[in-house]
């Protein structure tokens, strides 16, 4: 029971807050860095292999001042720094629409009120997203279904399903979209990982390691081994416990990510210490989640990643 808490709160302290920092422009405004999966490739992306190229995790779609989290906008600015993973959370309101949405009220990021589950899209879809400062955007609360249509041949969605979200939905939804190649589910508990993977079974799944027992137990549970990937948290462990997953085959997604008072991410920003970036990665963590993309992208970014394209984007 301990253990679990223990994992419970890694994941709600990196859900807690985003980094609010000045960030600097990209080099190119008009150019876009893509992952590319092959058909059916997505397992083999998250593979591990000795040959690791180290990955960016957007926590909630990588927010900042002007882009506010979890929107389409926001993710394809992320893509003018480089490639990456686009951590986003999908919420279910009243009637059944599939959302991006991470707060259980719509106030904190919205123009408009209340809780999800109490309210329709035709409420909705009239309401602008605000920024983590607060200012209002022009930009709109984006359907899931839109969500999984962009990210195709763009950047690898990681879904954070919030309570009361019908993960059967979800699946159905990334089906019908055809986004099976971009999309991975978060768990917050082995038994939820497990229960995921009998609904989505060729579905990748984060699934939380703290300790080698963690190891055993997911070994044990019945999930395939090829749809795993560890989530350590946002404390960095051992360089021997990061080799102990890697020999599964499984990457290892660390957070750097939380409240900028106590998380890896705000240490690194107020010690100017960027390059901590790359020792984390060089240590064992094949992808850093985090609120500082433009900094761990600067530092980590691998010009020989052949699954991704630079492109240069028109009529934006």
């Amino acid at each position: 029971m301990h253990k679990l808490l223990s994992t419970l709160l890694l994941y709600v302290f990196a859900s807690i807050a985003v980094f609010a920092e000045d960030v600097p422009a990209p080099v190119d405004e008009n150019a876009r860095y893509y992952i590319e999966i092959p058909k059916g490739g997505l397992l083999d992306f998250f593979k591990y292999t000795p040959m690791r190229v180290p990955m960016v995790s957007h926590h909630r779609g990588g927010p900042v001042p002007g882009y506010p989290e979890n929107a389409i906008e926001t993710m394809d600015h992320a893509l003018k720094y480089g490639p990456g993973l686009m951590e986003v959370d999908v919420a279910q309101l009243k009637d059944g629409t599939l959302i991006l949405m991470h707060d259980y009220t719509i106030d904190r990021t919205t123009t408009g009120t209340g809780k999800f589950k109490d309210i329709t899209w035709d409420y909705v879809k009239k309401l602008k997203l605000k920024d983590n400062d607060g200012t209002v955007t022009e930009y709109g609360v984006p359907l899931l279904r839109d969500v999984l249509k962009w990210a195709k041949g763009r950047a690898i969605l990681t879904l954070d399903i919030k309570r009361g979200t019908d993960f059967k939905k979800v699946v159905e939804l990334v089906q019908e979209t055809g986004a099976e190649d971009y999309t991975a589910a978060i768990a917050y508990t082995l038994k939820q990982a497990v229960a995921f993977n009998k609904m989505a079974p060729d579905m990748p799944i984060t699934v939380g390691m703290m300790d080698a027992d963690d190891i055993t137990a997911v070994e044990e549970s019945g999930i395939p081994s090829d749809r795993v990937i560890a989530w350590t948290g946002t404390r960095e462990k051992s360089a021997e416990f990061y080799r102990e997953i890697h020999g599964k085959g499984w990457r290892v997604i660390m957070g750097t990510l939380g409240r900028p008072d106590r998380s890896i991410d705000g240490q690194i920003a107020a010690n100017d210490n960027d390059q901590r970036y790359l020792e984390i990665f060089q240590k064992g963590a094949d992808v850093i989640a985090t609120d500082r993309f433009w900094a761990v992208k600067q530092q980590i970014q691998n010009p020989n990643f052949f699954f991704f394209v630079k492109k240069q984007v028109t009529n934006q």
